[in-house]
């Protein structure tokens, strides 16, 4: 969605709103497998002739757990800042450039979106996980397999025994 800012590059205090159903078919990244019903709604400013992007995203994730690997709803509200820039490569590294009098809204959504959510989402705070050894869901019931001891561990376990 490219927004067209003509209306205030030239004026401070000017803004623009927004409000779309960005595309994030391509969003899938680290736990992520698909998001669904994403919206965001913001505002362009020009602050004295600094242009800033500002938005909220919300959208319903299916991701799968990093620890138990079983797939999870996760509702995502993200707060989405980023500055905007009509100069050329290397001047500001962390901006979008403009293209013309315009903004890809969808790139920069897309963009921050993906840069601020995390790689390792927990279907819940306490998953305990998978058994290593058997693959067992620990979150069900505790697996019945013999716990190997550290070799170099062994010896302090024969003192155990003795006792």
């Amino acid at each position: 969605m490219l927004l067209d800012l003509r209306e205030i590059i030239g004026v401070p205090g000017g803004k623009v709103s927004f409000d779309f159903a960005p595309d994030m078919t391509d969003a899938a990244e680290g736990s992520i497998i698909r998001v669904m019903q994403p919206r965001a709604a913001g505002v362009v400013r020009n602050r004295a002739g600094v242009l800033t992007f500002t938005a909220t995203v919300d959208a319903l994730c299916v991701c799968i757990c990093a620890r138990c690997l079983k797939e999870f709803d996760y509702l995502v509200h993200k707060q989405i800042t980023a500055d905007l820039t009509e100069g050329g490569e290397g001047e500001n590294p962390d901006g979008y450039f403009l293209q013309g009098d315009k903004i890809d809204a969808q790139e920069i959504v897309c963009t921050e979106f993906i840069l601020s959510m995390d790689d390792n989402l927990k279907c819940k705070a306490d998953c305990a996980g998978l058994c290593e050894d058997c693959g067992s869901d620990l979150n069900e019931e505790p697996c019945s397999c013999i716990k190997k001891i550290d070799p170099r561990l062994a010896v302090l376990g024969q003192l155990l025994d003795d006792v």
